[in-house]
């Protein structure tokens, strides 16, 4: 007794004339399983009789089968979800009592569980993606995210609400693993195995897993740098692979492959040592006295007004207190792993050369050389000494705590701090100043500040070599059955192609402002009040306007009161933009708009679509590691030779590449808006030979054009 057809009358949303999947009684059963286990628990969680409920359930619908010779196999039918049919049917149970408690339970909790699961599956969705197949069955049965993940987790098998949530949104697919356990899913969901996994895409944007046997921390940040077939190359390959991504993608080999007393590589993991002003996963709280002085700091650098007798020489933005506030953070972090304890972690330290050369030694031996992290917390306390305006020389009380650690501070550091406060600052800025000399003139020889950048400002079009990753990014780029990773690829995209046309500092970049579509642009007074620009449309074109007080050089002569930039559709930019923002909204999800133009992909545990100094930068880096640096082991990225930077290089970019085509720094300096001796000093690489070589091809060239040799 089969029935190929299912036209219920109570499923009225059912589309007719298309055949049903092959739901049969053994689907059935296990759904109804699945959904009275759910139920129950729901109700009385972990009680003993809930076994014996769920058992009289299904045992409602086996008894029905066998009154209607029905098997696991038969297609379930209108004998069951019909009228007449059913109405038939139900009486081969009987009419003793236990056969009424059966046609009561089916008719309570079988039959509309059936239709549900018929309806569920009926439907025709011809676009429907993984996601929304999934939460369309989800829903039908009954289910909560957390319902499903209890009806499926079992054992070894372990699926968490988060991942439900991000499957139905589309932000992640099921990993390589999870591909091959879908099939407890789809039990759980009552519908047929492979109804799920048919809509996964065939090929995933996230590669399959690749296990190296590094912690953790590091896989995270190299899986997506490691060829498909890794695990089967033979381990000397590995460890070739591994090294090459230790060596340019990561920030320094050390962080992976060391070498062990046996000469073999050795693994590392990170050695997170900066302090933090909160707890976090990891970063260690600085101690309270210590943020407390921090405050102090602030206070003193930020205050539109300070007391009577106090001086300060500057006035320090948010992103500079930021950023000297990590400094003094990451320092301490340093002396207290060379020996401070936790009670002597105070600004009072920096005054003792002990401690100031313990930590340039500690440093030294962790980066391996002389770098410009030995130079930023160095410089932050230089300033706090000034004699006249320094913050520390006009707080003489923060000594008074200080006592001798063994090994870092002496009674005689205690007494002269104590004693002669003026005396011990002038003794402590001026060794400060001198390891400064020392460790520029260290850094000087062992790097190179372009290196990073070499094969792109050696190339005789700059910008041409690094517009290569434009391409590159758009090879790349996730269809819409991955509106998550889509979004993302396109925000890169943007991100880079702003970056070349504005040649803005990081901060600009990061804090524009986007005007919302049919709304007016901010007025000039609202963008000076906040210190932004703003990226708008006013009909025909795109612009940017922005302030010259956003500028880091607002005192400068290339910089005006307000400034604007209009932006050329080349390369279909206009288009592009226009595709960002509208992925934009994707990556929001429903929180707060910051209305700033580029947001952070929003998660469960973010708490502002904003990015931050730190945050933008290891985006840029992402995309540089991602599609910039190419890959001789995946033949992936777009310029060989290229190292991870960050987003102020774009500015050498810039700069090198005007220069080596005007042959001057004028229209450079003009670009980035600063002056033609700044571009010299720090942004353009543009070395004497090279230039003698463009001028002496300009010359010959022109005398050995077609039509005019001899």
């Amino acid at each position: 007794m089969k029935y190929e057809r299912v036209q219920p009358e109570e499923a009225a949303t059912i589309e007719q004339g298309h055949e049903t999947p092959q739901i049969t009684y053994g689907d059935l059963l296990e759904h109804v399983r699945e959904r009275r286990r759910v139920e129950l628990e729901a109700e009385h969680p972990g009680r003993s009789s809930n076994l014996n409920a769920v058992s009289n359930t299904t045992r409602s619908l086996t008894a029905f089968m066998e009154a209607n010779d029905l098997a696991e196999v038969d297609v379930v039918g209108e004998e069951l979800i019909g009228t007449t049919p059913w109405n038939k049917a139900v009486k081969a149970l009987g009419t003793d009592s236990t056969a009424k408690r059966r046609r009561t339970e089916i008719n309570k909790r079988v039959r509309p569980w059936a239709m549900e699961l018929i309806r569920a599956a009926v439907a025709i969705h011809d676009d429907e993606s993984f996601g929304e197949r999934l939460q369309r069955l989800r829903e039908a049965a009954g289910m909560s995210a957390q319902g499903l993940s209890d009806a499926v987790s079992r054992g070894e098998i372990k699926l968490s609400t988060g991942a439900i949530h991000h499957w139905e949104r589309g932000g992640r697919f099921p990993s390589q693993d999870w591909r091959s356990q879908l099939h407890h899913v789809e039990r759980a969901l009552g519908v047929p195995t492979g109804y799920l996994s048919e809509v996964l895409p065939t090929s995933s944007f996230y590669s399959a897993r690749i296990e190296t046997g590094l912690p953790r921390s590091i896989q995270r940040r190299i899986s997506q740098h490691l060829p498909a077939d890794f695990g089967s190359r033979p381990t000397p390959e590995q460890d070739e692979i591994l090294a090459w991504v230790s060596r340019n993608i990561l920030s320094t080999p050390k962080e992976i492959l060391g070498e062990g007393d046996d000469g073999n590589p050795i693994e590392y993991d990170f050695s997170v040592y900066a302090l933090a002003r909160t707890e976090k996963s990891r970063l260690r709280k600085a101690p309270d006295h210590l943020l407390e002085e921090l405050d102090e700091v602030r206070n003193f650098k930020t205050s539109p007004m300070l007391p009577e007798g106090i001086v300060r020489n500057e006035q320090w933005g948010k992103t500079t207190a930021e950023k000297a506030d990590y400094e003094i953070l990451a320092f301490m972090g340093a002396v207290g792993k060379v020996g401070l304890p936790d009670e002597m972690l105070s600004l009072s330290a920096v005054m003792v050369p002990q401690v100031i050369d313990q930590f340039i030694q500690w440093k030294v031996a962790r980066r391996g050389g002389y770098t410009n992290a030995i130079e930023k917390p160095l410089l932050v306390f230089a300033g706090m000494l000034h004699r006249e305006f320094g913050f520390l020389t006009q707080s003489p009380g923060f000594g008074e705590d200080l006592a001798p650690v063994k090994g870092l501070i002496s009674r005689a550091d205690v007494q002269m701090i104590q004693q002669d406060w003026k005396g011990a600052c002038a003794r402590a800025v001026k060794h400060i100043n001198s390891r400064l000399k020392e460790i520029a003139k260290a850094s000087q020889k062992g790097r190179d500040p372009f290196e990073a950048l070499l094969p792109v400002l050696e190339a005789r079009e700059p910008l041409r070599q690094y517009y290569r990753i434009v391409p590159e990014i758009r090879k790349r780029m996730p269809d819409d059955t991955y509106p998550v990773r889509k979004a993302e690829t396109l925000r890169s995209l943007l991100v880079l192609r702003l970056g070349l046309e504005l040649a803005f500092r990081q901060k600009n970049n990061r804090e524009l402002l986007i005007c919302p579509d049919g709304q007016k642009p901010r007025s000039w007074k609202e963008l000076k009040r906040r210190q932004r620009g703003e990226l708008s449309f006013d009909g025909s074109r795109w612009i940017v306007r922005i302030p010259g007080v956003a500028f880091k050089n607002a005192t400068s002569k290339a910089v005006h009161e307000e400034n604007v930039f209009h932006l050329m559709d080349r390369d279909h930019l206009y288009s592009e933009i226009a595709e960002y923002l509208e992925a934009r909204k994707t990556l929001l999800g429903n929180r707060r708009d910051p209305g700033t133009l580029f947001v952070k992909t929003m998660t469960a545990r973010s708490k502002s679509a904003e990015y931050c100094l730190n945050a933008y930068y290891e985006m840029f880096r992402s995309i540089i590691t991602t599609y910039g640096i190419h890959n001789p082991f995946t033949g992936r990225g777009a310029i060989e030779g290229l190292r991870p930077h960050g987003p102020h290089s774009i500015r050498h970019v810039v700069a090198t590449a005007s220069v080596k085509r005007t042959r001057g720094f004028s229209d450079a300096a003009a670009l980035l808006m600063d002056s033609e001796e700044m571009v010299k000093e720090a942004y353009a690489r543009f070395l004497p030979g090279e230039r003698h070589s463009l001028a002496s091809d300009a010359l010959w060239n022109s005398m050995f054009d077609e039509g005019d040799a001899a």
